[in-house]
């Protein structure tokens, strides 16, 4: 049995949330415009009481990714983070006119925005999460290490420190998986609620992101297949989120299925990325699959190794049980999403961590892990297998979240032709540690302790870890040396930087913020 005491029950989820509120690097002249063109429509309506970002870009500047009308411009991006922002921005600005401090500037705005529309939020999912998978395998440990390996070790840590739909679109509709699941024993009395729960929340993940349309279909036919009938409820929860945005369409172009894809701003754009197909999506590239999946530029798998067992886990489930449904629903999706990724004229999704456009695939990859849990935690080579990729995953994806999440396409392997030369270099982003007044590559420190302490409680093991629980030292250092094998085999391949990786190098140093950041031999340059 698992000890009791909150921290003692809690504690990694209290380190990976820690993760995730420490760090908060941000650069104002490279004006992502990922994140920027969603901080632009949420002072739109919240400043200005429009949903067009006209009078924003006068204010605040130019700004890439927008859609026209004949008329106005506005965000291109599916609207649901921008909105669930507007109240967050209100609240900002009165208070900041309550303390007589003025309006608040991009960066002020930006950093609310992420902490309340999206830190915040995604710390309570991991704490569902977390609380679903000790529920499911009667394991405290495992609820660890999935904790460890989805909070930090996936693009969900990257992307739940930026204000972008990516993270919360994911843990929307992994809740609505959720709810749709089941529970154990007796029939359950509030079936309908929950089921038309799922159908909110799996259409809320369509409003914050349009492809995870494809994940909310996945779900639906789960949810018919599971509940017959019953699944009406499911639909009849997706209703009002898919009105409310037909609605928005309709007010920004006319038409509810008007989307602004259809309606790029920016020319270059419109004849290329979004030319073929529908609004740029066409039939898959097969030459797109190594790169999105395994490449250390931008695959899945290179950044987050966690991530392999759970599709082999899926196809074991489909193929030969316990949970079939479940597997077959996670290979589903993942498929849906991997060929959605690979039809897509842009789907290298420029500067960025990991294949963005496919973060609502990532925690259903856990889930053959936790079905899979009682054979797993009888080899304990395994369980220190898991814990090491878990290990490898968390030190890409934190380092890449925390330092810099916005890697130049040109790189092929940015971890380590960029973000560990930043750090030995003593770039310092923003964040707790320089707000601490800590430079260089200690100014990662807090964050750095935080993910250690959760690294290491996995090390040291758990009561209920199973056959690992026995092997002490043995288990450490298989998961270490599992751990250090995947990062010494990824960083081999750093190759000397072309011209195009020179210049994409230097525009990272040179754009670098803020300026108590940049080492000093820089600012002398």
């Amino acid at each position: 049995m698992e000890r009791s005491g909150f921290f003692r029950r809690n504690g990694i989820w209290l380190l990976v949330s820690a993760a995730y509120l420490f760090a908060s690097p941000y650069f104002e002249r490279l004006n992502n415009p990922n994140e920027n063109v969603r901080v632009w429509a949420t002072r739109a309506v919240a400043a200005h009481g429009v949903l067009n970002i006209d009078e924003v870009v006068r204010e605040w500047g130019y700004v890439n990714d927008k859609a026209k009308s004949d008329v106005h411009l506005y965000s291109s991006k599916a609207p649901g983070i921008s909105l669930v922002g507007v109240p967050i921005l209100v609240i900002e600005m009165k208070v900041r006119a309550w303390l007589g401090i003025g309006a608040p500037g991009k960066a002020d705005t930006t950093f609310w925005l992420r902490l309340f529309a999206v830190k915040l939020p995604m710390c309570a999912f991991l704490w569902v999460f977390g609380r679903w998978v000790r529920r499911a395998t009667g394991s405290g440990f495992a609820r660890d290490l999935c904790l460890v390996g989805l909070g930090l070790g996936t693009m969900l840590y990257p992307y739940g420190g930026m204000f972008a739909g990516h993270a919360p679109a994911a843990a929307a509709a992994f809740c609505a998986f959720l709810l749709i699941e089941p529970p154990e024993g007796a029939a359950d009395p509030h079936g309908s609620a929950r089921l038309a729960g799922a159908g909110l929340l799996a259409g809320v993940a369509v409003v914050l992101e349009y492809q995870v349309l494809l994940v909310a279909v996945a779900l639906a036919i789960a949810a018919l297949v599971r509940h017959r009938r019953r699944a009406l409820w499911f639909l009849a929860g997706a209703v009002p989120p898919a009105v409310a945005l037909g609605a928005y369409h309709q007010a920004l172009f006319g038409k509810p299925w008007s989307f602004p894809y259809a309606n790029i701003e920016n020319p270059v754009f419109a004849r290329t990325a979004h030319a073929a197909g529908f609004h740029g999506l066409s039939w898959p590239q097969l030459g797109a699959f190594p790169t999105f999946l395994f490449s250390p530029a931008y695959g899945l798998f290179a950044f987050s190794p966690v991530l392999l067992p759970g599709l082999a886990g899926a196809v074991w489930l489909a193929l030969r049980g316990p949970s079939r449904r479940d597997g077959w629903l996670v290979l589903s999706i993942a498929l849906a999403m991997f060929l959605f990724l690979a039809g897509m004229s842009n789907w290298r999704a420029g500067w960025c961590v990991g294949p963005r456009y496919i973060a609502a695939a990532v925690p259903f990859l856990f889930v053959p892990i936790v079905r899979l849990w009682p054979r797993i935690a009888r080899r304990w080579w395994v369980v220190a297998g898991l814990v090491g990729l878990a290990a490898a995953s968390a030190v890409l994806n934190v380092v890449s979240g925390a330092l810099y999440p916005h890697y130049p396409e040109a790189l092929r392997n940015p971890v380590f032709q960029l973000a560990f030369p930043l750090l030995r270099e003593g770039y310092a982003p923003q964040g707790l540690g320089l707000a601490l007044g800590l430079r260089g590559a200690a100014a990662l420190l807090p964050v750095a302790l935080v993910v250690a302490a959760a690294l290491g409680r996995l090390l040291v093991r758990g009561e209920d870890a199973g056959a690992a629980s026995r092997r002490g030292p043995a288990h450490a250092a298989l998961a270490l040396g599992v751990a250090a094998l995947f990062l010494t085999g990824l960083g081999a391949y750093a190759p000397p930087p072309d011209l195009d990786e020179q210049h994409a190098l230097a525009t990272v140093r040179a754009l670098w913020e803020p300026a108590q950041g940049i080492p000093d031999a820089h600012q002398r340059r």
